[in-house]
């Protein structure tokens, strides 16, 4: 199951200089913003569900250290066997 995190409305607004800056209008959807040209950023805050921590960090297991290495070991093995197979097992 996903859960949708709400994009911010993000609104380009312009200061009595003539700096063009981002303000949100109301919490929706991404966070993110490209910018096309240079601005300057005037306020940022975080939404609470940025603040909190992700539950995936806390359930790694010991076990994908094992994983690891033994996907390593595989790859290393298929790497070395492999082309000799092509090259020289061929004309046997």
């Amino acid at each position: 199951m996903t859960i949708g995190v709400p994009e911010p409305q993000w609104i380009l607004d312009q200061t009595g200089s003539g700096s063009l800056f981002w303000r949100r209008d109301s919490m929706g959807k991404n966070p993110r913003v490209k910018f096309r040209y240079e601005v300057e950023v005037k306020e940022f805050q975080r939404a609470a569900h940025e603040l909190e921590e992700s539950e995936w960090c806390h359930q790694i297991e010991s076990s994908s250290m094992l994983t690891m290495g033994m996907t390593c070991l595989f790859c290393i093995t298929i790497t070395v066997i492999l082309p000799w197979y092509i090259l020289i097992g061929n004309n046997y």
